[in-house]
């Protein structure tokens, strides 16, 4: 129904229906169509427009209306109220016409003479008393039996509650408050109270009225601002300070651990326990890849297979007790707790022998070290040689499968048909399967296939003895490179 026809079913202008609908009194369905907003009202809305009307005309505010709308409780306290409000009203009309009845204004000419007669003819009004006015609705402090919160509180947001959930209630009886000490459920119940707190807050104490409501309400969001922004900002400045201060202490750290260092690698101690060795290096692990890639299966083993004895730093660890307790003073200035306590230096070192020790240094509060002890790591030491001794041997046994193995392929009768005696290993030999996972247990190597590429009479060959994980083996195949099956997916 199109609000033209409203009008004329209700009496009430279009402009009067619209505005009730902005003071929200009624809420017919509303969709935008092509820009423009389509207005449609039901029979129901219609309805409530004609008792709108009505109760106007019994002189029923806005207010009054929208309250026991919403709130039907409240109606007879309205209704009463209403009623009250017209007798003194009526009362006051009445005596109004017996003071105008009894005037003469005949021969008149100012305010003043006509003021006279009006005091006059005022001593004998109908009513020798003014009635007493109406009394305000008010229900707050009854908890549940509370049946009228005002509208205008109810729904807003209550920051008090939101931001100091647990003080707010303790002041304002709303003890459920308290559930936001809860984790997690807390932190949801926050929104809760926030949305619902003025009218929690209406039920669970007595108030003078509703603008003695909003100015405590109003001192309770202010304060939980207030506290909430200076808290945040006091954090946010612990924080900087913070930041601040290990910045600082890691300065310090850095230049004093580098001078330790400094301090230890100048040892005389440090270099006699040397002995002239050389530390090992990625140019020294590459070197000897080229010579022993037949005896290591990590990278790492190559360090074992030099000649020539070196040395590496497995880890080199700094403590500084005085850091540890360390504080920041007013000044900014990075303060230890005492000044007599030792520096720590600890660096393990590893020999190509196999042989393992533990460097202990400690050092005064400049950073100079003043003690160097050097003690053997047995256990580490007796794990090292089994497994150089282990690896040692796997590297053997590779070497002497290859040969083995290398000699039985050549001799093939396929392999001489297809190559005679002119080939070329160009990649491999190479075991098919091999397996060092015993190996760094101390036990030995599983191997097992043949795998090469030969080139011959130009071309390219993949010479293969296909071995599976459980040992077993397949057949001799020789395949020409552009024979290769495509396992590009193309």
């Amino acid at each position: 129904m199109k609000i033209g026809e409203v009008s004329t079913l209700t009496g009430l202008t279009e402009r009067t229906i619209r505005f009730y609908i902005q003071k929200e009194l009624i809420s017919p369905h509303t969709e935008w169509r092509s820009g423009r907003e389509y207005t449609d009202f039901s029979e129901e809305d219609v309805s409530l427009l004609k008792a709108i009307a009505t109760l106007r005309e019994l002189s029923f505010s806005l207010e009054e209306i929208r309250t026991m709308e919403r709130t039907p409780d409240a109606i007879p306290s309205i209704v009463a109220a209403r009623r009250d409000a017209a007798k003194e009203q009526l009362e006051l009309a009445e005596n109004a016409h017996a003071v105008l009845a009894k005037l003469d204004a005949t021969g008149v000419r100012d305010i003043s003479a006509l003021a006279e007669q009006a005091r006059a003819a005022a001593t004998e009004k109908p009513h020798s008393a003014p009635p007493q006015r109406p009394k305000e609705i008010n229900e707050s402090g009854m908890g549940d039996r509370c049946g009228h919160v005002p509208f205008e509180i109810k729904e807003t947001w209550n920051w008090g509650a939101f931001l100091m959930p647990v003080w707010w209630g303790l002041y304002n009886h709303v003890y459920q408050a308290l559930l936001t000490c809860i984790p997690v459920f807390g932190f949801f119940y926050l929104f809760h109270l926030g949305s619902k707190g003025n009218e929690l807050a209406w039920k669970h104490r007595y108030w003078e009225s509703v603008e003695h409501f909003k100015k405590i309400q109003r001192r309770w969001a202010l304060a939980a601002v207030l506290i909430t922004a200076s808290l945040l900002a006091l954090n946010i400045g612990i924080r900087i300070a913070e930041n601040r201060a290990a910045e600082r202490l890691a300065a310090e750290e850095k230049a004093m651990k580098e001078k330790l260092a400094a301090s230890f690698e100048a040892l005389p101690e440090w270099h006699a326990f040397l002995d002239g060795r050389e530390e090992w290096t990625e140019e020294h692990k590459r070197a000897a890849q080229e010579k022993n890639a037949a005896y290591a299966p990590n990278p790492s083993d190559l360090f074992y297979f030099e000649e020539k004895e070196y040395y590496r730093i497995l880890y080199a660890h700094y403590f500084d007790f005085q850091a540890a307790g360390a504080d920041i003073s007013d000044a900014g200035e990075v303060v230890f707790p005492g000044e007599d306590e030792a520096l720590s230096y600890r660096v393990k070192v590893q020999f190509s022998t196999g042989r393992e020790y533990e460097i202990l240094c400690e050092g005064d509060e400049n950073g100079n070290l003043l003690t160097f002890d050097a003690v053997p790591d047995e256990a580490a030491t007796e794990q090292n040689m089994t497994y150089i001794k282990a690896v040692k041997a796997a590297g053997e046994r590779r070497a002497a499968y290859l040969a083995e193995r290398t000699a039985e392929v050549t001799a093939h009768p396929l392999f001489t048909d297809t190559f005679g005696d002119d080939y070329t290993f160009v990649q491999g030999p190479f075991p098919g399967f091999e397996s060092y996972g015993d190996v760094y247990n101390g036990g030995s190597i599983e191997i097992g296939g043949f795998y090469a590429e030969v080139m011959s009479g130009g071309k390219l060959y993949y010479v293969e003895i296909p071995a599976e994980l459980d040992g077993t083996e397949g057949e001799l195949s020789i395949l020409e490179a552009e024979d290769m099956p495509d396992t590009s997916g193309k």
